[in-house]
């Protein structure tokens, strides 16, 4: 009976706040936000902060107040709670000025990392404990990864979601915390570190900034899957946001109760562990200059040979393909090992506890403008951004690397990969390598490869096909690099030219990494021919129109091309460009390969009649944040999405067919398109 009266004492306490409006926040209460989601920093065990961390937090078992925002679960904090911790040098100087207090508790989504990569520490839901400076203007979030276990022993979630019912609509005001278990926040600082840095976060007062320090918990905590799923669903419709990467010196700190005796952490010397890794490195170039000049012996027996290769050839290309990969694979690792040794010594010699702090005061209230408004777009269907994920920069190009349409293949260069001493010939696979795996395995999964499932979106002037379960569609090896294939594009007429003259088709196999330097990309031109394209036909009868999509059962990739058949293309056009005309302005490496494909009338009229030419009028980009699937859904947050998103909504809620939606699309002349 007691914690029911506290329950609703706490909801019409909440509703009083509401009903005096934002008297008692703005700029008389400033309160701190979660800030930007990150990419977990490395620890530099070489960079150890002069300070340590004294935390005194307090069990509390009253029932507290949440409010679900776009993209959070935000627990206030109330005036009894004992939660704060001070920074203290050995001298303690400092302890005054740098005593924070809990503000909040917020829950949100993780960073959307890039399709192939993961988070130095994987996890699936973070909290953020939001504190503000004591005597000061500023503020420091502490950053807890929460993970998914059978058996979690210290669950943060636990008391606050147990017996709770979730808000589910923005705004939405909740008690938590009304089961009998205590909220225990000192667990979230006991028996670990945290890696350090300064930020700034957004506050309540003008749309202001301040600065910001950043803990970002080196462990993670467990909850049962039911618990995470709860905040999953009720996050939903959370905007998905890309990592913003922390900065090359972070420092680690450690955590101390009030009132304990804790010993200041010592630096590692990582010079003896960089000897190591140097010889190591110089042990493995040798091993790849070796299996490069028998992959090159190699592939000059392939290409030598036409389309008649011997068994044997073959074999040895393969068995040298093998050790190539794994003599650059070892290169690879030690070279990054070497690095990242280095540059940890030499930014343990150069940093300076707290140099990157913004002055006292210069953070508070800070309005930020913009010359433009972005919009926030809360889909109905989280779909990942194929494009954006990768972490292409889609402003401040240089307009000087030409995109296919402005190409004369004729002035590019020409490679002829049997006429050097080295090969350069392209090598395609289905699958990549699957070391380990015993023959029958390994064969098990090159057939379930033959023929996947996969999504086709037109994209207004091109179709794009990727498959359904995120795998690559096949493998690109070029000099001894596995690189695997993002997606397929196909356009009507071809992009390329070669002396003034396009193909009737083209088809192009996209590898985009996170870097996007590396980008690389195999375009083949189709003539017409009498006979069908076997891979072509089994995209359906029906293609899909501009702005729509569907799923298809594929067929084997290696029938595209005559070159993917046997595995091998020795003879392409090669240029640095980026991606079709007024598309993202991302640097790509293309290959044209010589050789050309073909498709029947029939599917060059079937294309026709769904795309418009490349690079034309009225082109959609795909990199604007990728094309989301709206279906009819019971339930979508309007105060973020799009205005000219809502009378789509509304006419294709009950539409069965999914509904392919960008952003809006500009004229030529910059003039708005409608949706």
């Amino acid at each position: 009976m007691f914690r029911e009266t506290q329950v609703k004492r706490l909801l019409l306490l909440a509703v009083l706040s509401v009903s005096r409006g934002l008297s008692d926040a703005g700029c008389d209460a400033i309160m701190g936000s979660s800030g930007q989601t990150y990419r977990w920093a490395l620890q530099n065990p070489q960079l150890v902060a002069p300070v340590l961390l004294k935390y005194d937090f307090l069990e509390y078992k009253s029932p507290l107040m949440s409010t679900l925002t776009d993209n959070a679960l935000v627990i206030q904090a109330p005036a009894d709670i004992t939660a704060n911790f001070v920074l203290t040098s050995p001298d303690s100087n400092t302890t005054a000025e740098q005593k924070y207090r809990l503000q909040s508790i917020q829950l949100r989504k993780p960073a959307l990392v890039a399709e192939g990569t993961k988070q130095e520490l994987s996890h699936e839901l973070e909290v953020v404990l939001v504190h503000r400076e004591g005597t000061g203007s500023r503020f420091a979030n502490v950053i807890v990864p929460i993970e998914v276990s059978a058996e979690p022993s210290l669950d943060l979630l636990a008391p606050l979601l147990d017996q709770a019912e979730l808000p589910s609509e923005v705004g939405e005001l909740q008690p938590v915390l009304v089961s009998m278990l205590p909220l225990k926040l000192a667990n979230v600082f006991a028996n670990v570190s945290f890696q350090h840095f300064w930020a700034e976060v957004k506050t309540s007062c003008n749309g202001g900034s301040a600065g910001a320090r950043i803990f970002m918990r080196n462990q993670t905590i467990a909850t049962s899957k039911s618990r995470l799923q709860r905040v999953l669903n009720m996050l939903q419709y959370a905007p998905e946001q890309l990592p913003t990467l922390p900065p090359t010196q972070t420092w680690l700190v450690q955590p101390c109760p009030r009132g304990g005796s804790c010993a200041f952490p010592t630096p590692t010397n990582l010079t003896p562990q960089l000897l190591e890794a140097q010889a190591a490195l110089a042990n493995d170039s040798t091993k790849l200059q070796t299996a490069k000049q028998a992959m090159d012996e190699s592939l000059l027996a392939l290409t030598g040979n036409g389309t008649e290769i011997a068994n044997d050839v073959y074999t040895t290309a393969v068995r040298s393909r093998d050790h190539l990969r794994n003599a650059q694979a070892a290169v690879d690792g030690a070279s990054r090992t070497v690095e990242t040794l280095q540059a940890q010594i030499d930014s343990a010699a150069s940093a300076v506890w707290d140099s990157d702090a913004p002055p006292v005061g210069s953070g508070d209230s800070r309005t930020t403008t913009s010359t433009s408004t972005t919009t926030a777009i809360s889909p109905a269907v989280s779909a990942k951004p194929s494009m954006l994920a990768t972490g292409i920069s889609v402003h401040d190009c240089s307009m000087q690397a030409a995109s296919p349409v402005e190409v004369d293949l004729a002035k590019t260069e020409h490679v002829d990969a049997g006429s050097g001493e080295s090969s350069e010939a392209l090598l395609f696979w289905r699958l990549s390598a699957t070391p380990g795996l015993p023959p029958a395995e390994a064969a098990a999964a090159e057939s379930a490869a033959v023929a996947p499932e996969l999504h086709v979106a037109n994209l207004g002037d091109r179709l794009r096909i990727t498959p359904v379960d995120q795998k690559p569609l096949m493998v690109l090896l070029v000099h001894g690099l596995e690189l695997p294939i993002s997606f397929v594009e196909v356009s009507v007429p071809g992009q390329h030219a070669l002396a003034g003259k396009r193909s009737a088709a083209e088809i192009q196999l996209v590898h985009m990494p996170s870097d996007a330097s590396k980008a690389v990309a195999v375009a083949m031109q189709m003539d017409t021919s009498q006979d069908e394209n076997a891979w072509f036909q089994h995209l359906g009868d029906s293609l899909p129109r501009a702005g729509m999509t569907k799923e298809v059962q594929g067929a084997d990739p290696m029938m595209m091309h005559p070159a993917f058949g046997r595995g091998v293309a020795g003879h392409f056009f090669r240029y640095d460009g980026r991606l079709l005309q007024d598309s993202s302005c991302a640097r790509i490496r293309w290959h044209v390969l010589e050789e050309r494909g073909h498709l029947s009338s029939s599917q060059l009229q079937a294309l026709r009649q769904v795309l418009r030419p490349p690079g034309s009028a009225f082109e959609t980009d795909p990199s604007a944040l990728s094309p989301m699937l709206l279906r009819g859904q019971s339930r979508v947050s309007l105060a973020t999405l799009h205005t000219g998103t809502q009378a789509v909504l509304a006419q294709e809620a009950s539409s069965p067919s999914p509904v392919l939606l960008s952003m809006p699309r500009l004229r030529s002349n910059g003039v708005k398109l409608p949706i």
